[in-house]
């Protein structure tokens, strides 16, 4: 049984014409609004290294980052610095970094250094080139039993110098 070449381009031709006509792309949802900012890279449950020649710089954990052109923003930040001369670790429920070594922390905000040195608060705004910090609000500051609280902390981790107002401090003065 010989079949014509014709009706074989025919009955294709007509299989696509059917496909084109009768099948209907699904509409993919607009995850964004018009003018609403897109992230250019997300991560979930992530763990960033900052390998140099001299060793281990840091190391940030967080549940969830988004990286914009001008920031990048971390859910549940973990972030722990071992380029100072004392090692460092602070972690907050949101962290924003900008592009200028700015690090602005919010919600439960915690720091602990290598030497004990710690303290809390619910915002702050770490300089990372100055290594400075500065607080929003109430903070408890600690090391070993001594107990420092106030509003608005100023903290030069360089110089070890700081400032504050309202401060009540209890200090345990050693012989």
């Amino acid at each position: 049984m010989a079949v014509n070449v014709n009706y074989l381009f025919l009955v294709i031709g007509l299989l696509l014409a059917a496909i084109l006509f009768l099948f209907e792309p699904s509409e993919v949802p607009k995850k964004h609004q018009k003018g609403e900012e897109v992230a250019e890279l997300e991560l979930h449950q992530f763990t960033l290294y900052d390998l140099t020649l001299e060793g281990l710089k840091d190391v940030m954990v967080g549940k969830d980052a988004k990286r914009y052109k001008d920031r990048i923003e971390i859910d549940e930040i973990d972030y722990t610095d071992n380029s100072r001369k004392l090692k460092n670790n602070i972690t907050a429920n949101f962290g924003v970094y900008n592009n200028i070594n700015l690090i602005t922390l919010e919600g439960n905000v915690r720091y602990h250094r290598e030497d004990g040195l710690r303290f809390k608060t619910e915002r702050a705004i770490i300089h990372q080139k100055d290594e400075t910090i500065v607080t929003k609000g109430p903070f408890v500051m600690t090391k070993e039993d001594d107990v420092v609280t106030g509003e608005d902390l100023f903290y030069d981790s360089k110089n070890e110098r700081s400032h504050a107002t309202d401060v009540v401090g209890v200090y345990e003065v050693k012989n």
